[in-house]
């Protein structure tokens, strides 16, 4: 009997703190794009992999943050379900055991992401153990709901071949139990800091527009923010350009935009006049947002109705996972 999916597209939002508007279009955009093609989705909210690098009191306080956030961003209830990690937590703990157990210290070292982290931060005598299993939770995760396909950036690929090559040694010794996971890799658009140096950032604030920001704190952060000088394209400017697009759907407002960087190219003074276009968009951007987002807190209990839903799928097809793979290893 061939292994049958669960859940067309599935992926997961980390709740360690707001949400910046790279978030929103690294993220968010990309899935809320995928959802009007009509991909059923189930989104969940990794508070129990936040516990990699925060406190459980930071993931308790930002889960409802998050799912009110996506929600206000475009997520639809009705074509999406969302749940929180840890309403399953034992079947993710109970399958991330086994699976741990066909998964080596070396080639966990190996994961690309894992050996920057400890680069930058630790050494691997003294990071924390979670931080090393994290790719055989993100499997326990994908696998438990029999997810067909997963949404990814660049930085996520090398988790996905250690889930996809988990699920195939599964397979090779139990049985035909886990559908292989399909990588659907997202647009990688990389949005600096208005800083001019590094992505933008929760971790560096004066360079970053939260989507919580008071309107008139975020026109004031883009009115002092880097650009370029004249006829000088620097990435900075680039990426200044890509938010505004990316914010704006609209083709005049791009076409306005294209318009005002080939007059910059030709070494006219209009940074002036790009950013007060790009604080307009933003702002615009942010207002609709915050009123949609008032307006979904207002009632508890909607958030908790929509989360109940979700974790009654995600309980269903892990329990119904685990029968299998329980039964196959007998």
């Amino acid at each position: 009997m061939k292994a049958e999916y669960k859940v067309e597209l599935y992926t997961g939002i980390r709740p360690t703190g707001d949400l910046t508007i790279a978030n929103y279009i690294g993220a968010v955009k990309p899935l809320v794009e995928l959802q009007k093609q009509g991909a059923k989705s189930l989104v969940f909210v990794a508070d129990m992999h936040s516990l990699t690098d925060n406190e459980p009191a930071v993931a308790n306080k930002f889960c409802r943050e998050v799912v009110a956030d996506y929600l206000a961003l475009g997520l639809d209830p009705n074509k999406t379900n969302i749940y929180i990690q840890s309403s399953i937590a034992y079947q993710v703990s109970y399958m991330t055991m086994l699976l741990a157990r066909h998964t080596s210290v070396s080639e966990l070292l190996r994961v690309p992401t894992l050996k920057d982290k400890l680069k930058n931060t630790e050494h691997p005598e003294t990071a924390n153990a979670l931080l090393f299993l994290y790719p055989v939770m993100m499997a326990a995760d994908i696998l438990l709901q029999r997810a067909k396909s997963v949404p990814v950036g660049e930085d996520q690929l090398a988790h996905m071949e250690v889930v996809r090559r988990l699920a195939r040694d599964f397979n090779a010794r139990y049985g035909d139990v886990f559908p292989i996971p399909a990588v659907q890799q997202v647009k990688s658009l990389r949005i600096l800091s208005l800083k001019g140096t590094g992505k933008m950032s929760k971790s560096v604030p004066g360079g970053a527009i939260f989507l919580t920001d008071d309107l008139a704190k975020v026109a004031k952060k883009i009115k002092s923010a880097e650009t370029a000088t004249e006829g000088v394209m620097t990435d900075s400017l680039q990426s200044h350009i890509t938010l505004a697009k990316e914010l704006c759907g609209d083709p005049a407002v791009h076409l306005n935009i294209d318009s005002i960087i080939s007059e910059h190219l030709e070494g006219k003074q209009v940074m002036g006049v790009f950013k007060d276009l790009l604080a307009t968009i933003v702002v615009d951007f942010l207002r609709q947002f915050q009123t949609r987002r008032a307006e979904i807190v207002k009632d508890p209990s909607y958030i908790d109705s929509i989360l109940k839903e979700g974790a009654s799928v995600a309980l269903a097809n892990a329990e119904s996972t685990l029968d299998l793979v329980r039964s196959s290893m007998k």
